[in-house]
């Protein structure tokens, strides 16, 4: 496709996504409030899991039209050498960078506690109260129909700029970062393997975090069990996500103190917590060690929360900010 019709084809793809997707947005934004409101008056829960189902299928329709502009992309953002014209390759953003961060949360979150309701009914209120709260804010702060993945675009429509100026320093210039970013960031394995991990997990420690919760507020080891086993559950995939993350940072940021970044740091301590508090529950018949092992749990989950805060508040290699 020459690159003079590409920004074209862009334009008139996000236009449809707008319009397929900004309703939904809307209506997902509308289903997370609907489902803290529930969450949180006990008279409306009977309505929960009806609103829990409702909010699954929006978010799976959703994240079936992102898939698709994802594919369309894929289809439209060719990478044109300015040196010999020749195509170097497409750029395959992966679903779950950016804007989309959120929104794969929520989706995750809102399977697991729609599998979790078949046996421990007790943590829907704060399950649906989790999803709920992810789902607005993978609307309002992500907006992922309306104003989608606006750091690739904006490179992307930058590099389309300075091949169609004619200026050849420009156009070098722009295709060295174009292409650097298709070959080291969106199109590396890693992408498409490190993040899936970590959102596994990320909602795995949820519910094991509802659980926890309602240890404290009912001090009964029934709880207590649930959260063990889904802080296990969780626990796999991000020890393999942060493992198979190390040798793609040692290469995508050759040169820079990666292992100083702030996300790196609160991940690393994140492990440590969680590491602790499983191994600590093997201890938990001890004397004063159930105070320990919970207090371990809920710090655990507090740091997992401050980690994904720090990507767009602590600047680093591995941020947003």
């Amino acid at each position: 496709m020459p690159l003079s019709t590409t920004a074209s084809e862009l334009d008139a793809l996000l236009r449809t996504v707008a319009a397929v997707g900004g309703p939904l947005e809307i209506a997902l934004a509308l289903a997370g409030a609907a489902l803290l409101a529930l969450a949180v008056v006990p008279a409306a829960r009977a309505w929960l899991p009806r609103a829990l189902y409702a909010t699954f299928a929006l978010l799976a329709a959703g994240e079936a039209v992102l898939g698709w502009m994802h594919w369309r992309l894929w289809r439209i953002a060719e990478v044109v050498s300015p040196e010999t014209g020749a195509v170097t390759g497409r750029v395959a953003v992966p679903l779950w960078v950016e804007s989309e961060k959120l929104y794969v949360w929520a989706l995750v979150l809102a399977g697991m506690a729609l599998l979790v309701r078949r046996y421990r009914d007790e943590l829907l209120p704060w399950l649906a109260g989790a999803v709920g709260l992810l789902a607005l804010g993978a609307s309002l702060t992500g907006s992922p129909f309306t104003d989608p993945l606006p750091g690739f675009l904006g490179q992307y429509r930058q590099y389309l700029s300075a091949m169609l100026s004619g200026v050849p320093q420009a156009a070098f210039g722009a295709f060295q970062g174009m292409e650097a970013s298709r070959q080291f960031y969106y199109n590396t394995w890693y992408m498409w393997v490190h993040p899936p991990l970590l959102f596994v997990a990320y909602g795995a420690f949820v519910v094991s975090f509802a659980a926890i919760l309602l240890t404290i507020r009912h001090r009964h080891s029934s709880y207590e069990s649930v959260a063990y086993g889904w802080a296990r559950l969780g626990y796999l995939p991000l020890t393999a996500g942060m493992l198979l993350g190390v040798p793609w940072a040692i290469m995508a940021w050759q040169g820079e103190s990666w292992w100083w970044s702030g996300k790196v740091n609160m991940s690393i301590m994140m492990w440590l917590l969680y590491t602790a508090y499983l191994h600590g529950r093997l201890y938990l018949r001890r004397r004063g060690m159930w105070r320990w092992v919970v207090a371990l749990a809920a710090l655990s989950f507090v740091t997992l929360a401050l980690t994904y805060l720090a990507t767009y508040v602590v600047p680093g290699a591995h941020s947003y900010a």
